[in-house]
C-alpha cells in the first residue's frame, strides 16, 4: 500500500493505492470527518484479490483539490471527480467497482444512478439510497426514531463557523483509538480545510430534491446499527432502489467508522461481494 497523487479536473487528489496496475479498478470513497486512511484495513486484502485498489481523498480533504464556494460541493461535482480519477488511472470510459461509506456512500449512490454504465458493482455502507432515505422520512414523520430526527446533526454541520465543533464531536463519537483517528486530525488541521469539508452539508439543499433512479448493478448494503443516524424504515426501503442483485447485511453493535471499528467483520463481507460479482 502506497501514497499516490492523481491529477484530475485540474486538481491533485491524494490517494492510498495497492494492487496490480493492470487489474480491475476498485475505487473506495471515504466518509466525514475522515479521509483515505479510513480504508487502510481493507486495501491490502482487496489488492491481494488482484484489484487495482485506490482510495482517493474527496474534494475538500486535500490541499490540491479544495475549490471555493458551496456550489463546488454539489454531489454531481464529487461524482465527476470520481469518473475522471478513474479515467486518469487508465480506465477511461470503462466500468469500475465502487464502494463508499458515510458521505462517500451517498456519492456512490448518486454516481451509480447517474452513470450506471461506469459502475460494475456497488457497495454502500451505512447510508441507503437517497430514495430510500426519502421513504424513511415519509414513513417515520417527526418521531424521535424517525429519519428526520436522526439527521438533525446536518443542520449544525452546515452552520458557518461551527465546523471545528462538529469535527471534534464527530471524532469523539467515533470511539476508535487515537492511532486510528490521528491521520484525520493531521489532514484537517486548518480552518480552510474544515470549511471546505463541511461545505458538503451546506450543499445538500442544492441536490436533495433531485430524484435518483434505482441502481442496476449488483449491490451490497451494510448497515452498522450502532451509528444511530439511519432509521430502520430507510434500510427496509432500500431494496426497492436496487434493480440488480441485492444483499443487505445488518452488522449489530458496530458504529461508524465500521471499516475501522470492526474490520474483522466488514472486510470479509466486502471480499465476498467482490468474489461473487466481480468478473
Amino acid at each position: 500500500m502506497k501514497e499516490i497523487e492523481i491529477e484530475a479536473r485540474g486538481m491533485t487528489f491524494q490517494a492510498l493505492a495497492a494492487g496490480p496496475e493492470d487489474g480491475p479498478l476498485l475505487l473506495l470513497l471515504h466518509g466525514l470527518p475522515r479521509n483515505r486512511w479510513e480504508w487502510h484495513h481493507q486495501i491490502p486484502a482487496m489488492a491481494k484479490m488482484g484489484f487495482r485498489t485506490v482510495a482517493p481523498d474527496l474534494r475538500g480533504f486535500c490541499p490540491g483539490a479544495r475549490p471555493e464556494g458551496v456550489e463546488a460541493y454539489h454531489l454531481k461535482e464529487y461524482a465527476q471527480d470520481v469518473l475522471e480519477i478513474a479515467d486518469a488511472l487508465g480506465h477511461a470510459g470503462s466500468p469500475f467497482h465502487l464502494m463508499g461509506t458515510s458521505i462517500g456512500a451517498t456519492m456512490a449512490w448518486w454516481l451509480a444512478a447517474k452513470h450506471p454504465d461506469r459502475v460494475a458493482t456497488l457497495v454502500c455502507i451505512n447510508i441507503p439510497h437517497p430514495g430510500a432515505i426519502a421513504e424513511g422520512r415519509s414513513k417515520t414523520g417527526t418521531s424521535a426514531e424517525g429519519q428526520g430526527a436522526k439527521f438533525d446533526y446536518i443542520r449544525e454541520s452546515a452552520r458557518e463557523g461551527n465546523e471545528r465543533n462538529m469535527f471534534e464531536a464527530m471524532l469523539a463519537a467515533q470511539g476508535v483509538s487515537p492511532e486510528e483517528s490521528e491521520p484525520y486530525r493531521k489532514a484537517l488541521d486548518s480552518d480552510e480545510a474544515l470549511r471546505a469539508v463541511y461545505n458538503y452539508y451546506r450543499a445538500i439543499p442544492l441536490w436533495f430534491k433531485e430524484r435518483l433512479d434505482p441502481v442496476p448493478m449488483p449491490t451490497l448494503f451494510i448497515w452498522p446499527t450502532g451509528s444511530q443516524n439511519v432509521a430502520s424504515a430507510s434500510v427496509e426501503a432500500n431494496a426497492r432502489w436496487v434493480r440488480g442483485p441485492y444483499r443487505c447485511e445488518v452488522v449489530e453493535d458496530v458504529h461508524q467508522p465500521a471499516l475501522q471499528a470492526a474490520p474483522e467483520r466488514l472486510t470479509p463481507l466486502l471480499l465476498e461481494h467482490l468474489s461473487e460479482h466481480a468478473e
